[in-house]
């Protein structure tokens, strides 16, 4: 499989021999010759373009181990899809054990996730408790040895894309500021997004989960993937439209959790759009109110997708979920992957999975919904809003 999916690739880009010569040597290469292979990316993306360069460094790092789990590879997971005639939606619910194996520290160390004898006393942006930062770059380099990051300028800012090791979707990279700042929605993080999706030609999608299901929220970062969200799908019908001009239209579409959709040719309206949405949303509850948020590309066409979120509301394990809850959840897709040793009197997402239906896939979104009242104010001073688009 992995063969016929480079071949692929190689014909979707319609590189040239010498583009395809380079893409195959940076796959074979061991992470032990990172110089060889940070030159050939960057003249990679020089000939080929940044897309087709990330996806090289990305099947490098499954070839060599960094990455823990081969995407590609279907052993041991199962997917169950349900469509939802209401909105528009095709949900995907993914078994997926791959995930667990961040846990096993046997595991990265032999995988060269992470150094097994680290000077910690080289290591810089150090928590109350004495961690260092897991994100900036200076750790990275000394901690995670058979990690390599592409730079990338990112609306002015200097940024750092590495393959994410315990993947939830093939092609799943982290994006890291490479200044240590909190994981923490500003306002450039639209135009942050959208350059990225233009920096790759529309073939990747990223995203900003706020303190709504980021793990690290001590480093401002991104992540980004080549899979559609199935919330890409959804259905907007003319009703859901709440502000249009010529350039945009901003919607507020039937969703099972609080959604805005802000779309149009005009990249950088659709940018002040989303970020009047996220700041009046945080205005009204300065404490409790975040977001996650999805940013595409169709042809010419910028679509950021805010979905609302409260600090308060970020599992869902009555509905069968471990963990808080994220962009590739609320976007559609729905990781499973935490299955208790025997005995163990623990939340079984494997139980979760077996016996899901369309319902509860809802219901799990339902219960990290925010509060209907918050979000129906917010939806009334958007709509009396006069909108800069």
């Amino acid at each position: 499989m992995s063969r016929n999916y480079i071949e692929d690739l190689h014909r979707i880009f319609d590189v040239s021999d010498e583009a395809r010569s380079l893409f195959e040597k940076i796959i074979k290469a061991p992470t032990e010759e990172r110089e060889h292979i940070s030159k050939y990316i960057g003249e990679l993306r020089a000939k080929a373009g940044l897309s087709y360069a990330l996806l090289a460094l990305y099947r490098q790092q499954v070839n060599s181990g960094f990455v823990l789990a081969d995407p590609l590879k279907i052993e041991g997971k199962s997917e169950k899809r349900f469509f939802d005639p209401d909105t528009g939606i095709t949900f995907r619910l993914q078994w997926n054990p791959h995930r667990e194996l961040r846990k096993n520290h046997a595991l990265l160390i032999k995988h060269n996730v992470i150094a097994e004898n680290v000077d910690k006393t080289k290591l810089i942006n150090k928590d109350k408790n004495g961690k260092p930062c897991y994100l900036c770059k200076p750790n990275i380099d000394k901690q995670n040895p058979g990690e390599i990051l592409v730079e990338i300028k990112l609306a002015g800012e200097k940024f750092y894309a590495g393959a994410n090791f315990a993947y939830i979707t093939n092609n799943h990279f982290t994006v890291i500021n490479a200044r240590h700042r909190p994981q923490q929605y500003r306002s450039q993080i639209p135009a942050i997004l959208n350059d990225f999706i233009d920096k790759t030609d529309g073939h990747f999608r990223a995203i900003f989960n706020g303190l709504a299901g980021a793990s690290i929220k001590s480093h401002e970062h991104l992540q980004a993937t080549t899979e559609e969200f199935p919330v890409e799908q959804i259905k907007i019908e003319d009703e859901d439209v709440v502000h249009k001009s010529k350039d945009t239209t901003v919607s507020r579409p039937n969703y099972h959790i609080p959604i805005w959709v802000i779309e149009g040719r005009d990249r950088e309206k659709t940018e002040i759009a989303a970020d009047e949405i996220i700041g009046a949303w945080h205005e009204s509850n300065k404490k409790d109110h975040t977001e996650n948020i999805i940013a595409a590309k169709a042809g010419n066409l910028y679509r950021t997708f805010v979905i609302l979120r409260d600090k308060n509301k970020l599992a869902s394990e009555r509905g069968g979920k471990k963990g808080a809850m994220a962009a590739f959840e609320t976007g559609g897709n729905i990781v499973l992957s935490y299955e208790p040793e025997p005995g163990m009197n623990d939340l079984n997402e494997k139980h979760t999975f077996d016996n899901a239906t369309f319902e509860a896939v809802k219901q799990l979104l339902k219960e990290i919904s925010p509060h209907q009242q918050s979000c129906s104010r917010l939806f009334k001073q958007i709509s009396s809003m006069d909108m800069a688009i």
